[in-house]
């Protein structure tokens, strides 16, 4: 019957979706207390110290939003001829600028993008801007806006011992660096975070 099945999907043009299988990813619970209580052995009181609060822990996506993006973004990519390998999720911080509204300011949030192989290693790429003959990476789109990427490959990320060399290394470039390129990205973000606590 499923081959049937597969044949007409055939001849009317119909792609077939694949039953799906057991994610090879998915953790034991044990596995995951490890996890949570290592982070708040290890990191919970060194943030709250150093950051006066308490930041998000907890980042939540709308289930059909995402689902939507990754077939969104691999629709494209397929128009592009780009073959993608993963997605990467970024730490960022809402200020401002960019915060929905002001209880969210100065919280950290997850930015999500897709990645490929490029000269046979996995990249973060900027896939708005890439076409199949040129893959442009996150490093080179953002280095058309004053930020300079470090965390691409090993060789670009080192940590700066001079208090001096450590300021400029993490400097964020200011409104005058960042042009005038206000180009929707295909970068993700506006999921819900916890804390603040207030929010929900």
């Amino acid at each position: 019957m499923k081959k049937l099945l597969l044949i007409i999907c055939k001849l009317f043009g119909i792609k077939h979706q694949p039953e799906p299988t057991k994610p090879k990813t998915l953790l034991t619970y044990k596995q995951v207390v490890h996890m949570l209580r290592e982070y708040d052995n290890t990191r919970f009181e060194i943030l709250v110290n150093n950051l006066g609060f308490e930041d998000t822990r907890v980042n939540t996506f709308d289930f059909a939003e995402m689902k939507n993006y990754l077939a969104y973004t691999e629709e494209l990519a397929h128009k592009k001829g780009i073959k993608l390998k993963g997605i990467s999720f970024v730490k960022g911080v809402y200020n401002e600028k960019n915060a929905k509204n002001g209880d969210f300011v100065g919280y950290e949030n997850l930015l999500y993008l897709p990645t490929a192989l490029v000269n046979g290693k996995e990249m973060l790429i900027d896939l708005e801007s890439s076409s199949r003959d040129k893959i442009v990476t996150l490093k080179e789109k953002l280095s058309t806006l004053g930020y300079e990427w470090k965390y691409d490959n090993k060789n670009n990320f080192k940590l700066k011992t001079d208090k001096t060399d450590n300021k400029q290394f993490l400097r964020s470039a200011n409104e005058n660096e960042l042009g005038d390129d206000e180009n929707e990205s295909l970068i993700g973000n506006w999921g819900n975070t916890t804390p603040p606590y207030h929010m929900q």
